[in-house]
C-alpha cells in the first residue's frame, strides 16, 4: 500500500463485485478514500468485510437508475469524506445479443435504464458536486466496452448504451473540463472473471444464434484484458495532468481486440 493518492475521495458504482470491486481495492492500496455502491447487499457485506480493513472506506447500498438515491449517494460520500475526486461510472449489465427485430421492449428499457440512465445520474450529482466543492474540479471515469464503437460486438441494447455513454463522456468534458471537470471513457475489450455475464443469467439467457453473428463469439481467452490492468489504469487517471490532458478521449484497453 502506498499513500500516493491519500486525501483523495473516489466512488466506484457497481462495486461490490468484479471489475468495480478490483478497481476500488487499487484505489485503496494507492491510500485513497474509497465508497462503492451495488444493488446486491449480500455482496456489499462481503466486500465491506474484504476492503474496511484496507483503508478509508464506505459502502452503500444505491440503485443508481434513481435519482434521488443517486443524489444521497453523492451527499453520504462528500459528508463521510468531505469531497468528491474521483466517479468510476462502472454499474452496468450485459444484454441477450437481440438485435432490434427480435428484442423485448422490457429488456430494451432494462438495459438502457442501467448502463445509460444510470450512467447519466452518476455524472450528473458527481459534476454538481466537484463544481460545488472547494476547491473544484474532479474526474470522471467511464467504464465502456468495444460495444462502443462496435455494432456487432453485443446486441443492439447494449450497442446502444455503450455508444451513449461516448457521447455522455464527450459533452461532459466539453462543458465542464475548463471548470477542471474532466471526463475519459475506457473502452474495454474481453474480459474474464467479471460480473457482467450474471447479467445473461438475470435475463434469461441469450440469442446464440445472433451471438454467432457476432464479434464476441471469436473471442479467445488469451485475448482477455486483465482486470488488475484496468485497475491501474484508473489510478493512473488520479493523475490531474493526466486527466486533463485525456479530456474527452474514449481510450481503447482492449488488447487490439476487436482489431484495430
Amino acid at each position: 500500500m502506498t499513500d500516493s493518492l491519500k486525501g483523495t475521495t473516489v466512488l466506484v458504482t457497481g462495486a461490490a463485485g468484479g471489475l468495480g470491486k478490483v478497481i476500488a481495492t487499487a484505489y485503496l492500496d494507492a491510500g485513497a478514500n474509497v465508497a462503492i455502491c451495488d444493488v446486491n447487499e449480500e455482496r456489499l457485506a462481503a466486500a465491506r468485510g474484504e476492503l474496511e480493513p484496507k483503508g478509508p472506506f464506505a459502502a452503500f447500498k444505491t440503485d443508481v437508475t434513481d435519482e434521488a438515491a443517486v443524489t444521497k449517494l453523492v451527499e453520504d460520500v462528500t459528508a463521510r469524506f468531505g469531497r468528491l475526486d474521483i466517479l468510476v461510472s462502472n454499474a452496468g449489465m450485459t444484454d441477450k445479443f437481440d438485435p432490434v427485430g427480435s428484442l423485448s421492449k422490457e429488456h430494451w428499457d432494462r438495459i438502457l435504464n442501467l448502463n445509460l440512465t444510470g450512467s447519466f445520474l452518476a455524472f450528473k450529482a458527481a459534476v454538481n458536486a466537484m463544481e460545488a466543492q472547494s476547491p473544484p474540479g474532479g474526474t470522471i471515469i467511464q467504464i465502456g466496452s468495444a460495444a462502443t464503437t462496435h455494432g456487432m460486438a453485443s446486441g443492439v441494447a447494449y450497442a446502444v448504451s455503450k455508444h451513449g455513454v461516448a457521447a455522455l463522456v464527450k459533452s461532459t468534458a466539453g462543458h465542464y473540463g475548463p471548470k477542471g471537470i474532466y471526463a475519459v471513457g475506457l473502452l474495454l475489450g474481453g474480459m474474464i472473471d467479471t460480473n457482467i455475464q450474471d447479467g445473461f443469467q438475470a435475463l434469461g439467457g441469450f440469442n446464440q444464434e445472433a451471438f454467432g453473428m457476432s464479434i464476441a463469439s471469436q473471442f479467445k481467452p488469451e485475448w482477455a484484458i486483465q482486470l488488475k490492468d484496468v485497475a491501474k489504469y484508473c489510478v493512473f487517471l488520479a493523475d490531474r495532468d493526466i486527466a486533463s490532458s485525456s479530456n474527452g478521449s474514449m481510450i481503447n484497453f482492449t488488447r487490439n481486440w476487436p482489431n484495430a
